[in-house]
């Protein structure tokens, strides 16, 4: 991999700060670092809360995106849209359909489920709301990011299997947890995802040999890129697990990427997972001319060109950019 240097990476640097519709884990806004690399743009955007270790996979991916996009497969013909699932935040069930319609009714919604601010009596009904908006043939997938304790899950998935779900996204923290959930509720026809338990390349090893899931949900920038992603979804598959590719609540530089590699996936396999990519309607803005907003569960892929009036509106106060900037320094060290 070519490796620019941090000096070479800081002439081509801008750091933003944009605003969410609704919070998300806490924050009101995603801090975002973008760079113009010679393979194209590229974003870095782990979580503040990461360490430098973790936050330095992160980094390889944008290495790849920006500085080594000539090393991956070539990607022709492809389709210029994606099927993606809408996210349904957590909300009151009253607001469910008009929320649903304001998505143009996707054929798959994943619903935030468990954790602060809700209840299990509210997410059943957020469920039933959602049910009843997408009909009958809609696909329902839960996410409760491992809020749940292994009682708690089972309970509130037999609470909520009459809904028809799809699989369970991260129910439970622990890899044993998950393991002996899917084992409670096999009968059900419910599958059970691993999301945050494969946040690097190495821990696809461990949730296979746990069989602690059904799906294992891939999200590019955590692994470190498009490659290491292939690779994992190529030990998955041989063991007889799919795999979704879903985002990091990046903004559409990130996404774009993201979709290559769900593109990439799609041409080499008949079982193709409608992605969670939809995402950048959960930015009030975002800073590139032709922003990826999916709608009635299609996003439409424009490669992404800035705008230097969003990046000026969006540009992270000094304070938070001199700490982005110190975090790359960091990181670029642990490459």
């Amino acid at each position: 991999m070519t490796i620019p240097t941090f000096d070479e990476m800081v002439q081509s640097m801008h750091t933003v700060s944009l605003p969410l519709v609704i919070p998300f884990r806490g924050l009101e806004n995603r801090e975002i670092l973008l760079c113009e690399g010679p393979d194209g743009l590229a974003e870095w955007s782990p979580f503040p809360e990461y360490d430098d270790v973790e936050a330095s996979h992160w980094l390889r991916c944008t290495l790849e995106q920006g500085w080594n996009q000539s090393s991956l497969a070539p990607l022709e013909p492809h389709s210029p849209t994606i099927g993606v699932n809408g996210t349904l935040p957590v909300m009151p069930a009253t607001e469910v359909a008009g929320f649903v319609e304001a998505l143009g009714h996707p054929l798959t919604l994943k619903i935030k489920v468990g954790g602060p601010g809700t209840t299990l009596r509210d997410d059943v009904e957020r469920v039933a709301a959602a049910r009843k908006a997408l009909g009958v043939a809609g696909r329902i997938r839960l996410d409760a990011n491992g809020a749940w304790t292994l009682d708690e899950a089972e309970h509130a998935i037999r609470a909520m299997e009459h809904l028809d779900l799809d699989y369970v996204e991260q129910p439970v923290e622990s890899l044993g947890d998950m393991a002996e959930l899917r084992r409670r509720i096999a009968r059900l026809g419910i599958q059970v995802a691993a999301d945050e338990s494969i946040r690097r390349w190495s821990d696809i090893e461990q949730v296979l040999a746990h069989e602690a899931c059904d799906l294992v949900v891939l999200k590019v920038q955590p692994v470190g890129g498009i490659t290491r992603a292939l690779e994992i979804a190529a030990q998955a598959r041989a063991r007889g697990v799919e795999v979704v590719v879903s985002s990091a609540l990046e903004s559409s530089v990130g996404i774009f990427y993201a979709a290559r590699l769900q593109q990439l996936l799609a041409a080499h396999s008949d079982v193709v997972h409608d992605a969670g990519l939809g995402t950048v309607s959960l930015f009030v803005a975002d800073v590139v001319t032709t922003p990826l907003v999916a709608h009635a569960g299609i996003l439409p892929l424009t490669e992404p060109t800035l705008d230097a009036a969003m990046l000026a509106r969006y540009a992270m106060p000094e304070d938070r950019h001199e700490w982005w900037h110190e975090r790359l320094r960091r990181c670029h060290a642990l490459l």
